[in-house]
């Protein structure tokens, strides 16, 4: 859908970003000097949320620390009260482990600068996204006399971790995040540095897979053979659920799958895929393109199973003998309506079923997928105001293919929910040499800002 603008951004604001550019960057890089890894580091997730509500407090908004089960949020308002819209905004200030990780370049959580890119863990994911709204909101507050809308927004510590405590917590203030519509950021913008909006994400059933062997290592020569091999069994297991193309052969599992509409169709057939690019970063071909597959419907319209590490016996050096268990960890993408506890149930099925009683399935964490209808009509601001400042068409796009807490804005608030990614093409979030570019930093901010004021003009027009 293309929406005809002529909206500018508004005045004074570039001179702003461009006299506040280095301290935006310092102040990014400061938060990224606390680690903040919710999975394994309490003390310095809670300095981080500390640091965020002091950044916020700075902005001129209205700043709380409320204590969840596990970690902070941070809840920060500014506006009037009774503003005639009312926007929710999202971030979460924890990162994702680095240990174990090869390939880093520069300490992972000590900055480095190199022309227009900030490397980093947690520069792009989501540090230097939820730092581009907080930067707009601090404009309108500092220089401009005050947001003109009500914004409420919160920053969570534990998204990496699956969100554990987020949805209670929506639950227990409700009254306090009313709101029209939600506008946040997370996740890599298209190829070329092209603005868009995502209209939700995949959801996630995250699984470890046990399956157990002879009750001490056994001579291969005397047992092979005659005894479980635990690793075999679950690659027997996997190659009965996992079809070559990925689909998933698990009766019932499919159900909540969705059909394509005609209006994410034609956005579908409007996002340029670039193969050879796709090989350049990835090192293979589009698996997808190998069956006739459509490459963004492939990601965005059907689950996808991971293996994402399985260990058991000995590979150091080969020893002849069979192990005694053998562990895997699963990450499934959901997609549609599919429920994570359906699918969980689904899987448990299919392994009685098929012989493999003897294989534990222990669920690790999961979130169901969220979808904002492509046609949304609040969707028209938000693109206007991402034209604006990138002076480019924004794609508009079916949903992330991984997963963020959407959900809890969509089916718990039941608002309209757009994601505006301002994170590089190549971020390469969640692995070695993460990065983020000042420039879109400050694209974000500018877009953000832009966008207060379009939801004002719109209100009082």
């Amino acid at each position: 859908m293309t929406v005809a603008s002529t909206t500018h951004v508004p005045a004074g604001l570039d001179d702003y970003l461009a006299a506040n550019q280095d301290r935006f960057v310092d102040e990014l890089c400061d938060f990224i000097r606390i680690p903040g890894v919710a999975a394994d580091d309490a003390a310095a997730v809670h300095d981080t949320a500390d640091a965020v509500a002091t950044k916020c407090e700075r902005a001129g908004l209205t700043t709380h620390l409320e204590q969840t089960a596990g970690n902070p949020v941070v809840r920060a308002t500014a506006g009037p009260e009774d503003a005639p819209v009312r926007l929710l905004t999202y971030g979460h200030y924890d990162v994702f482990p680095v240990a174990g990780q090869d390939g880093w370049e520069t300490e992972p959580f000590e900055p480095v600068i190199r022309g227009d890119r900030i490397f980093a863990r947690g520069s792009g994911d989501n540090k230097g996204q939820f730092l581009a709204h907080l930067n707009a909101y601090e404009w309108w507050q500092r220089e401009r006399g005050g947001l003109p809308i009500r914004l409420t927004m919160i920053l969570e510590g534990e998204e990496e971790i699956g969100s554990p405590n987020l949805p209670a917590y929506i639950e227990a203030h409700r009254d306090d995040l009313r709101a029209d519509l939600c506008v946040y950021s997370d996740g890599p913008m298209l190829g070329g540095d092209q603005p868009a909006i995502l209209f939700g994400s995949r959801g996630a059933l995250c699984m470890e897979f046990r399956a157990h062997g002879p009750s001490r290592p056994l001579h291969s020569g005397n047992f092979g053979g005659t005894v479980t091999n635990p690793i075999a069994r679950l690659s027997r297991l996997f190659s009965e659920m996992i079809a070559p193309n990925g689909d998933l052969l698990v009766p019932g599992a499919e159900k909540g799958m969705p059909e394509v509409t005609d209006a994410e169709r034609a956005a579908l057939e409007g996002m340029a895929f670039d193969a050879d690019a796709f090989a350049k970063q990835t090192g293979q071909q589009p698996l997808p393109m190998k069956f006739g597959e459509a490459y963004y419907e492939r990601l965005l319209y059907k689950p996808s199973f991971n293996i994402a590490g399985m260990s058991g016996g000995h590979t150091d050096q080969l020893k002849t003998l069979v192990p005694t268990d053998a562990v895997a960890k699963v990450d499934l993408r959901l997609v549609g309506k599919q429920d994570p506890d359906a699918v969980l149930a689904a899987i448990q099925k299919f392994i009685h079923d098929n012989g493999y009683d003897d294989v534990e399935v222990i669920k690790l964490f999961s979130q169901p997928p969220s979808r904002t209808p492509i046609d949304h009509p609040q969707a028209d601001v938000v693109q206007q105001a991402l034209q604006a400042a990138f002076g480019r068409e924004p794609a508009r796009v079916p949903s992330l293919a991984g997963t963020t807490p959407d959900w809890v804005f969509t089916k718990l608030l039941g608002l309209p929910t757009f994601m505006v990614p301002f994170g590089p093409v190549d971020e390469n979030h969640h692995g070695p040499n993460e990065s983020m570019r000042t420039s879109l930093l400050l694209g974000g901010t500018r877009s953000i800002a832009t966008l207060v004021s379009l939801l004002a003009e719109r209100t009082s027009a």
